[in-house]
């Protein structure tokens, strides 16, 4: 449903539930307040908004102007929002806000951020032509109040003067009884024709409003893509959190109760291997005992290596302690295929970048290790500048990650593991490529969004 069809629905539900005559009065009735009101609100607005503009534009080749138009801008963003108000509760005209959400950052990059969107202009050009066109409005409010004044003549027709009565350009004196009842009829009619033409003149009013203080579609997709991107960073940032989390307990928990029971288990069995040994005579009862303490003494090693790969895999330590070079230098070491490592980076990256930069490189080196047959592998990562699909012509800092192999080549683009690491990448708005012709070598290469150049 576009903001017209919404609009035209809340005005078809304005007033339901009472008569059709009674939600005419009410409506002009409310009509009429909504343009009463447009002028001293338009004068308001108006006048603080031009001293301002007037004081801060020459004012800002030394500075002190700048305060002064973020002042301006605080007041449109009010002014914007106190209009829309009176539209959805005077007119029915209900409006979503048409202004970009806000940034995470700096009180500059906000403020920068809220100066380039469009709808803050077109929310200054309604507030400022608010003052013409509510003094417009407020002559077509005098009006039925003028055919009020007509129509209830014959009531206080009495009150005047003998020989006084309205006067219509000098020639038409109404001071007798049948005269009276004349111009009342024709203030019947001009109230008539204004009850028809008050809340027409609003209307418009609503247009005006849904033009310049309604979000555009182009805009409300925008905002709607800057808002699913929002909720997704913030999901990614939650997912992180928690996988730190389980990492904390399994390796605060689980593993150390495995560790304490991997040494009690080879102390019994030490024991149990000096018992059995030092009587001579090997009883078979504690040979037996030796045997299943020594298997599962085994086992909880096992067990325990298990969990210490499990929490690796979650979320390594070494990364969040050390940062992502030390990170992958332990994958590098632990890889079965020798593997080089140069990390170029003069800052670490976010979290999530850094995380996703992370697994991408521990399953493209278990890919190397599982398929390739290669004798050598190398691990290049730095940071760059680029271009991401979806983001136009806006450059951005990216954390780029090249995994290059001497295998055999002919790695399938839409096998699991590489499917996998695009979606975790495309998780982030980055890409995955893979170039691996038959014979080698094969390189894969991720794109991760570091952070875009405005934000700097």
């Amino acid at each position: 449903m576009n903001h017209a069809e919404e609009t035209r629905a809340a005005d078809e539900g304005f007033g339901r539930g009472v008569a059709p005559s009674g939600r005419l009065l009410v409506r002009v009735l409310l009509s009429t307040l909504f343009l009463l009101s447009s002028f001293p609100l338009g004068l308001f607005w108006f006048v603080v908004l031009v001293v301002l503009l007037a004081a801060g534009l020459p004012l800002t080749i030394v500075w002190v102007g700048l305060p002064i138009l973020a002042l301006a801008m605080l007041v449109c963003v009010v002014g914007v929002g106190v209009e829309r108000w009176r539209l959805a509760t005077l007119l029915g005209t209900r409006l979503p806000s048409p202004l970009r959400p806000l940034p995470r950052g700096s009180l500059l990059a906000r403020v920068r951020s809220r100066a380039a969107d469009p709808a803050l202009w077109r929310g200054l050009l309604y507030l400022l032509l608010l003052f013409p066109i509510g003094l417009v409005e407020l002559v077509v409010v005098l009006v039925p109040a003028f055919s009020v004044v007509l129509v209830s003549y014959p009531l206080w027709l009495q009150t005047l003067p003998e020989g006084r009565g309205l006067t219509w350009t000098g020639i038409f004196v109404a001071e007798t009884g049948p005269e009276a009842l004349l111009v009342m009829l024709v203030g019947l009619v001009i109230m008539a024709a204004a009850v028809a033409f008050v809340p027409q003149v609003a209307r418009a009013h609503a247009v005006l409003g849904r033009v310049l203080l309604g979000p555009r579609d182009r805009e409300e997709l925008q905002e709607r893509v800057e808002v699913l991107t929002e909720s997704r960073t913030r999901a990614v940032e939650a997912a992180i959190v928690e996988r730190r989390r389980i990492e904390r307990d399994l390796h605060d928990g689980a593993q150390q109760r495995l560790v304490s029971l991997a040494m009690a288990l080879g102390m019994a069995r030490q024991k149990l291997e000096r018992a059995s040994d030092g009587g001579g005579l090997k009883d078979p009862e504690t040979a037996l005992a030796t045997e299943l303490v020594g298997e599962a003494h085994e086992e909880a090693k096992r067990a325990l290596a298990e969990i210490r790969d499990l929490i690796r895999g979650i979320h390594p330590a070494v990364l969040t302690d050390r940062g992502l070079d030390a990170a992958i230098s332990a994958l590098a070491g632990r890889s079965p295929v020798p593997t080089s490592v140069e990390v170029d980076l003069d800052e670490r990256p976010p979290d999530a970048t850094e995380i996703t930069a992370y697994f991408v490189i521990a399953e493209a080196l278990a890919n190397v290790a599982k398929h390739s047959g290669a004798s050598e592998a190398r691990v290049l990562v730095r940071r760059e500048r680029g271009l991401l699909a979806g983001n136009g012509k806006r450059s951005e800092d990216l954390l780029t990650v090249e995994v290059e192999d001497d295998g055999g080549g002919g790695a399938d683009p839409a096998g699991t593991g590489l499917t996998g690491l695009a979606a975790r990448a495309a998780a982030l708005d980055g890409r995955v490529t893979v170039e691996s012709p038959a014979g080698g070598p094969t390189t894969v290469r991720a794109a991760l969004p570091w952070g875009s150049a405005d934000d700097g």
